[in-house]
């Protein structure tokens, strides 16, 4: 299973990735979704150097159960929440969020461009998502290429498919959304 892979081999890129939104955007409070939250790593590390609350969701309860327990082991005071739900079609009022993270669970969506919609619903005015795969800027770039050459062995073998940068940048240029690298 692809989550159960990540969250060993990505453990290191994850508080790095974190740092960089974090100075990226100037994250400090509000409300973040992490959608396709898996293991909950990406959340967690958010929760650790900001003082937002974290809503989790997934639309595989046992990973989402392993988010909560994850998050529950730690020493943290932000606020959290478990949302059982498929990322095209989420249970929340619009202008919620003040950040939306989605890393790595854009290619499992059925349907990409409402899930990009979904999140656009949601984030506040000024709000900020980010929707990818990447490692980030801050991990060292061997360790960046260790971890993209052992992720795409790892596809390969089990048949997944992953399209490249360009594949992605065209479903959401036809949304009509920024796309930064």
């Amino acid at each position: 299973m692809l989550e159960k892979w990540g969250l060993e081999k990505f453990h290191s890129a994850y508080p790095l990735i974190a740092q960089q939104f974090v100075d990226d955007y100037d994250l400090k409070e509000g409300l973040a979704l992490d959608i396709g939250a898996g293991h909950g790593a990406m959340g967690i590390e958010l929760a650790r150097i900001t003082d937002m609350d974290i809503i989790f969701v997934d639309i595989d309860s046992d990973m989402l159960a392993k988010s909560q327990k994850h998050f529950e082991e730690l020493p943290l005071t932000n606020k959290a929440s478990y949302i059982n739900c498929d990322a095209i079609d989420l249970p929340f009022k619009d202008n919620i969020a003040d950040f939306v993270v989605s890393r790595g669970s854009f290619w499992f969506w059925d349907d990409k461009p409402k899930g990009l919609n979904e999140i656009y619903r949601v984030l506040k005015p000024g709000g900020v998502a980010y929707v990818g795969v990447g490692l980030g800027r801050y991990l060292p770039k061997t360790a960046r290429d260790r971890i993209q050459r052992e992720l795409s062995e790892h596809i390969k073998r089990a048949g997944y498919y992953r399209p490249d940068v360009d594949v992605f940048t065209e479903i959401v240029k036809v949304q009509n959304f920024l796309i930064t690298r």
